[in-house]
């Protein structure tokens, strides 16, 4: 097959990749995007900060629906139907990336859905869902490959252990969860489980939550979920 020629090549269509890709286009460059997704996002919009933002919004509304009765208006417990809280996370995350999707379209950029491996200083090559090789030819390239959860050595996945991106599918609300992480991802993924009604604990290894934030927020922070 001949080389897919371009003068920019951006791995990984996440927050990172998707805007460089769109400016250069915007400049006037040929650009091809790269992702082992269906459609621009990456980890944030797929797995990281649109979904578990969705589990935050239903969380909320079930823990004002307890708090209510603090100022007089009472509700029934709340019945939580896990498959068509799924069902609508997956529809926010969905509603973003088509949207990603059209605007990658409307600029012209060229959308390949695959696994990315340099060859050379100019050579990408580039495996698709279904093993189909594509070779991508390019002046430039940016790499912005994501991340991916990392998983303490002392611990193996299982049905009672997930990583964040395990615990945002959401396969069911334990009557109790360990958090290994007091930054943003480990204490918005705690409050979502304890919105739903685990008991929730976190353990960090600093001596305080959320270590790059003012300390005068997160005290405020703090106080607000441990009184919950």
């Amino acid at each position: 097959m001949k080389p897919l020629q371009t003068q920019l090549a951006v791995v990984g269509a996440g927050p990172g990749g998707y805007p460089a890709a769109f400016h250069a286009a915007d400049l006037g460059m040929e650009v091809v995007l790269i992702d082992r997704d269906p459609t621009p996002g990456g980890v944030c919009l797929y797995r990281g900060c649109i979904p578990s933002k969705a589990l935050l919004h239903a969380a909320n509304l079930v823990q004002d629906a307890r708090e209510a009765a603090a100022i007089g208006v009472t509700f029934a417990a709340p019945a939580i139907d896990l498959e068509r809280l799924r069902a609508w996370q997956q529809s926010v995350v969905k509603g973003l990336t088509d949207g990603l999707a059209a605007l990658t379209r409307q600029r012209r950029v060229r959308f390949i859905q695959g696994q990315a491996a340099l060859q050379d200083a100019h050579t990408l090559k580039v495996t698709g869902p279904d093993g189909d090789p594509t070779e991508v030819r390019f002046e430039h390239a940016i790499l912005a490959t994501g991340s991916e959860p990392v998983w303490p050595g002392f611990l193996t996945p299982s049905p009672r252990v997930v990583d964040s991106t395990g615990a945002l599918a959401i396969e069911r609300i334990p009557e109790s969860m360990l958090v290994l992480g007091g930054g943003y991802i480990g204490l918005e993924l705690g409050l979502v489980y304890q919105g739903l009604g685990s008991e929730v604990s976190v353990v960090e290894f600093f001596p305080r939550l959320l270590m790059g934030a003012d300390q005068d927020l997160v005290d405020v922070m703090v106080a607000q979920v441990t009184d919950r």
